[in-house]
């Protein structure tokens, strides 16, 4: 590898800065997290799915760091359209650009960004992270595969992980400077709100008026990138038709419960595949899926899961049919996911959207709620044992009988209980159990672990 194809991701040696288009002035919450890691020894893993800003923060972040220090001590490539190896990145970083060892370079930044690409990436770390402890790494991947079993067992006690989520309708609304940030929600959200899900979730398009342009960029930039590219290189998903099937199924009725044996007559595929299709749908970040909620976890299985879109610009991006019909599940996935929500209840004809903090918390979506919901909601509730209710709506506001109905355009500014991961919270330190790889993939940032 020459000097040249390093010296194209890396501008900022030769102009000493970082180019506005790279790195914008609003920083979303996901950078403050990582911030606040610069001064650890571990490394920085950033997962989420593709286009929702994993790369604009590693450039905000070098943006940040090259004020304090040498430009060419940090180091940035992309594995997204290039297929070299980790190591031999480093190795030309070193001899070319450093020109002395890496241990006499003074501390050094190294950004591999789409690293589930590469072909040593998990070596390569591990050897340098243990040689050099001058060298802070930031991984970003657009797999859940980086924060596998096998990477958690391999790189334990070596890394911080963040999950970067879709952009969420609070940044959503400081971006357009509908509201300040650490201001309150007013009513005149409402009409922004509408226009957010439609447009949720990848910053880039948070500014476009063109519906159909957002809907065109969020089908060709993540769900055909994802479906026809990532799984089938990362996955082992060889039946990409089979796979985009299942989910635009799946995603043009959220909420959907998901039995094997329909789907598996649906689309004229093994329970055993349809399964494995799910599971990979949900790894690409693409899907969310709730189980259903029983006191014990060991009852909770994935036995009649419910999905949902990881955000709703997905389901106007697949369908606009399905955008227009499902009006009451496409609020129900903003919520779902605002919430970060894995769990849902359903017992005979007793059902809550969405169960938290362990059953403490019960949730129901109604796009307009009145008293009938509430004692609804109040008899469940006390069925679970969930001492907090609420009613997310789409614009009522009132409290009844221990319910608190808010509307949806406020519910990232109102935490009813701490759990909820609607603000970024710590990053966490990975371990090598698999539970808490599951945990950390149902929060919207999860706490610091050790």
């Amino acid at each position: 590898m020459k000097k040249e194809d390093l010296e194209r991701f890396n501008e900022w040696w030769s102009t000493g800065t970082v180019r506005d288009a790279l790195a914008p002035a609003y920083h979303r919450r996901p950078f403050e997290s990582v911030s606040r890691l610069l001064g650890y020894r571990q490394a920085v893993v950033l997962t989420g799915l593709r286009r929702v800003g994993k790369s604009t923060i590693l450039y905000q972040l070098i943006r940040k760091i090259i004020q304090e220090t040498e430009p060419s001590g940090v180091l940035y490539f992309s594995f997204e359209e290039r297929g070299e190896g980790a190591k031999e990145v480093l190795e030309a970083y070193e001899r070319t650009v450093l020109k002395k060892p890496l241990d006499r370079a003074g501390k050094v930044h190294i950004m591999l960004d789409e690293v589930q690409y590469s072909r040593d990436w998990l070596s390569a770390v591990k050897r340098y992270y243990d040689l050099y402890p001058n060298v802070k790494f930031y991984l970003s991947g657009s797999s859940s595969l980086l924060v596998s079993g096998k990477t958690l067992e391999s790189l334990a006690g070596r890394f911080f992980f963040v999950e970067v989520y879709p952009m969420s309708f609070r940044e959503f609304a400081e971006a357009r400077g509908a509201v300040k940030p650490g201001g309150e929600p007013t009513s005149r959200l409402e009409p922004i709100f509408h226009d957010y899900l439609a447009k949720s979730g990848f910053p880039e398009v948070a500014g476009w008026e063109d519906e159909e342009r957002v809907a065109e960029y969020v089908r060709n930039s993540v769900v055909d990138r994802v479906l026809l590219r990532d799984f089938p290189a990362l996955l082992g998903a060889r039946d990409t038709l089979l796979l985009g099937r299942l989910f635009a199924a799946l995603v043009s009725r959220p909420g959907g419960t998901a039995n094997l044996n329909e789907l598996s007559r649906e689309f004229g595929a093994s329970r055993i595949t349809v399964a494995r299709y799910l599971r990979s749908l949900e790894r690409s970040f693409l899907l969310r899926g709730l189980a259903n909620f029983r006191p014990s976890i060991r009852s909770s299985s994935r036995k009649l899961r419910r999905y949902y879109p990881a955000t709703t610009s997905l389901i106007r991006a697949v369908s606009r049919q399905a955008f227009q019909r499902e009006s009451g599940g496409v609020l129900e996935t903003y919520v779902i996911n605002a919430l970060g929500a894995t769990h849902y209840y359903r017992q005979g004809r007793v059902e809550v959207d969405a169960i938290l903090s362990g059953g403490d918390v019960a949730v129901e979506v109604k796009s307009g709620a009145d008293e009938r919901d509430v004692d609804k909601l109040a008899r469940a509730a006390t069925r679970i044992g969930s001492r907090k209710r609420m009613i997310v709506s789409l614009s009522d506001r009132f409290s009844r009988k221990g319910v608190e109905v808010v509307p949806a355009y406020a519910l990232e500014w109102e935490t009813p209980v701490s759990s909820m991961q609607i603000e970024a919270g710590k990053p966490s330190v990975a371990t090598s159990s698999e539970t808490t790889v599951r945990e950390m993939r149902g929060r919207r940032h999860g706490k610091e672990m050790g």
